[in-house]
């Protein structure tokens, strides 16, 4: 035999028991339990939660469109889209030349009518004392009475001209009738304005610290649903940080996409927070629907599906394979941790992840109660806490 064949069979005598070792070590570690992460159970809050989607609006009168009663051409428009503004603000103006020529004529009516009442309130008591010395007719003494009474008349009814022009001369000058931010500019300097049926929308304002939140509950979650119930929502633009409220009504109404019915919840959200936040912004929202306070929990990634039931993996070391297996009974099911009414005990450390002998991966953690998010559709994002599509 060769010194070439000789190094050949060493080569695969080497392979051979090198792949031999591996097989048999491989197959020790598949027949062993191994525990990679635990954790304790001890007394908590457990809360259960629907999770749902909701969209950011303006309250009603939080938003107003601010038009024109009068006809002509802006003149002047003081504000940007962003400026903050007052009640009673002058936010444009429409040219007034024509109204203010009108009103000097209105006015030189009411001075005129005036200055006839006067005179004939002066020559009156004249006739009166002549009729009575049968020094002129009756009918003069009448007509002269009649005069007084027309000045007079002719008098007011200029006045109330007046008025009317200073009026539409009022309307030419555009206020903001809340404080808040101007959120759209519709309207030009130059443009002309016609006053019809409907009003010309020129700017409208916005109320930033007056905001709601709708969320869009499936049908199946609706009736855990009531007023009062707290809720934490987050935005995208602010992912850190967490909004709370309360559920302030349910709307009877329903609402059907997709073959999906929801139900709106109105949740009311307070000045401070309404700052942070934008209209028609998209939320993830939790509805706490249960709460119980110091209880013992057990963390869900804790609880496995074993031959179809939920099983606890307790850390113990005085079993052949380090752990025991125990089926607890259940309380209330939370997002994070659940409730534990029976079977394990306040301190048991718990196998969160944990590969069973004769597996080669961590063995499959309870699955969340709550059903995913469903976004309605034809909306910037809105959902109920799951549901599918109901039969046609």
């Amino acid at each position: 035999m060769t010194r070439k064949k000789l190094l050949f069979y060493a080569l695969g005598a080497l392979l051979l028991a090198g792949g031999g070792y591996y097989f048999v070590q491989k197959s020790r570690a598949a027949a062993e339990t191994k525990v990679l992460a635990t954790a304790q159970v001890q007394k908590d809050t457990v809360s259960r939660v629907l999770e749902a989607t909701g969209i950011i609006k303006a309250q009603v009168g939080a938003s107003v469109k601010i038009g024109a009663r009068a006809t002509g051409t802006i003149s002047r428009v003081y504000v940007r889209v962003g400026d903050a503004v007052k009640k009673g603000q002058v936010v444009a103006e429409i040219d007034a030349r024509e109204l203010l020529a009108q009103r000097e004529e209105a006015e030189a009516r009411v001075k005129l009518a005036e200055a006839k009442a006067q005179f004939a309130g002066l020559t009156l008591p004249r006739y009166e004392t002549l009729t009575k010395q049968g020094l002129q007719a009756q009918s003069v003494l009448d007509e002269a009475v009649q005069n007084h009474k027309v000045a007079k008349a002719e008098g007011g009814a200029a006045r109330a001209v007046l008025a009317t022009l200073d009026v539409r001369i009022s309307y030419t000058k555009i206020v903001s009738p809340i404080d808040g931010v101007v959120s759209q500019v519709t309207a030009q300097e130059g443009e002309t304005i016609v006053a019809g049926l409907q009003v010309a929308n020129l700017v409208t304002v916005l109320d930033p610290t007056r905001l709601e939140m709708w969320i869009y509950v499936d049908e199946t979650d609706v009736g855990r649903v009531r007023p009062g119930l707290p809720v934490e929502f987050r935005v995208d633009s602010q992912p850190d940080k967490t909004f709370s409220g309360l559920v302030d009504r349910v709307y009877p109404d329903p609402e059907i996409r997709d073959n999906i019915v929801y139900y709106k919840a109105l949740v009311t959200v307070d000045r401070d927070q309404a700052l942070s936040l934008r209209p028609e912004m998209t939320t993830q929202c939790r509805i706490v629907v249960d709460t119980r306070k110091d209880v013992l929990s057990v963390p869900n990634q804790a609880l496995k599906w074993v031959a179809g039931k939920q099983t606890v993996f307790v850390v113990d070391k005085s079993q052949p394979d380090g752990v025991r297996r125990v089926e607890p009974k259940l309380g209330l099911p939370g997002l994070e941790r659940s409730e534990v009414l029976e079977g394990l005990a306040e301190g048991d450390e718990v196998a969160t992840q944990i590969v069973l002998a004769g597996q080669q991966k961590p063995a499959e953690a309870k699955k969340g109660e709550e059903k995913p998010a469903v976004k309605p559709a034809g909306s910037n994002g809105s959902g109920g806490s799951g549901g599918g599509k109901k039969g046609g």
